[in-house]
């Protein structure tokens, strides 16, 4: 009885490790990539690397064996800071110094470019082949070799004229250094530069350094010093020559508006002159003919009251006519049955 006991035991035992065994062997199967890494399934004896197919992020059943050999995915950035390159001479860059610098050779200029290059997915073994996982340093040389090569295209003014230009053939000069002449994988994300060879087409020495470079911003550029105080002086006599001009056309416009005003305030007192004038006319038209009225209507109630009175001699008309004179006279005093001092100055009691 305690034999059997012990016998179940041990099957109990046994079976138990063995699926301890297999549940450690199936976890041990599980690999993990994380969301910015892609690699190759890789023996964790043997140290073999299975290029065949290029493993995405996620939980990955691979075997017990093996491990991932793990790449970035994400963004991979370039940072060269004061790198001097060559640019083509202007044809006038011989200011007069003692520098020396000659018109017709090329000049230094000192730039800092930032980088950003992916790797591609479907050019991964080419890439672990030929630099297994070594191959940053290589990127950098390469990048800094294009820049130099595409900045002597250029003259030294045009990389302050025209530097969206210059940044943008920088970026191509970069992608067919490190991506070869094989177009980008997508064009909608990454620049397509014109006459470039679609990938269904490339062989594999077509595709450069198996990477695709994104972007590129040129973030710091210095010129020779005796060039900038060139440029300096040159920007400072045309703004000079732009001052003296508005001063002259400020002087212009000022004498001008001055005749505008004297215009306007002899026009102004032109017409103010007008209306006086006018309206003197009307008042002293308005007067003769007041008087005329006052004077006809006198007239006719004279010719009116003497007929109605009776008189018929002129000396009779003449004399009511200077009596009523008299009588509207407010200094005039009369007084009646002295022969003497008919009119006199009024006396008030």
């Amino acid at each position: 009885m305690a034999e059997s006991k012990n016998a179940v035991l041990c099957g109990g035992v046994i079976v138990a490790g063995v699926l301890a065994g297999i549940i450690a062997l199936i976890c041990s199967s599980y690999s993990d990539l994380h969301y910015y890494e892609i690699g190759f399934a890789k023996s964790k004896t043997t140290g073999a690397v299975n290029t065949d197919k290029v493993w995405f992020s996620g939980r990955r059943w691979i075997g017990p064996d093996k491990t991932f050999k793990t790449f970035s995915s994400s963004a991979h950035n370039i940072d060269l800071d004061n790198v001097s390159v060559f640019a083509k001479p202007d044809g006038n860059q011989d200011d007069g110094s003692s520098s020396g610098t000659s018109s017709g050779a090329a000049l230094s200029v000192t730039i800092s470019v930032q980088i950003v290059y992916f790797i591609v997915a479907e050019d991964l073994k080419l890439l672990h082949d030929e630099y297994d996982v070594n191959y940053e340093p290589l990127m950098i040389s390469s990048a800094q070799a294009a820049l130099k090569d595409t900045a002597s295209l250029f003259k030294l003014s045009e990389f302050y004229t025209t530097r969206e230009e210059v940044e943008a053939a920088f970026l191509e000069g970069v992608q067919r250094r490190l991506g070869g002449i094989c177009c980008p994988p997508d064009c909608t994300v990454s620049n397509c530069w014109q006459g470039c060879k679609p990938r269904d087409t490339c062989e594999s020495e077509d595709k450069g350094l198996f990477v695709e470079a994104r972007y590129l911003q040129m973030t710091d550029l210095e010129i020779p010093y005796e060039i900038e105080q060139r440029n300096l002086r040159t920007l400072l006599l045309t703004e000079e020559t732009a001052k003296a001009t508005f001063t002259q056309q400020a002087a212009i416009i000022e004498k001008e508006t001055e005749q505008i005003v004297d215009s306007i305030l002899n026009s102004a007192a032109e017409v103010t002159a007008n209306s006086t004038a006018q309206s003197q006319l009307i008042t002293a038209k308005s007067q003769a003919n007041y008087q005329k009225i006052v004077e006809d209507a006198r007239r006719t109630g004279l010719v009116e009251l003497f007929n109605s009175i009776g008189l018929q001699s002129i000396e009779q008309m003449n004399s009511f006519d200077y009596l009523r004179s008299l009588g509207d006279n407010s200094n005039a005093h009369l007084t009646v049955d002295f022969d003497q001092l008919i009119m006199g100055p009024t006396k008030l009691p």
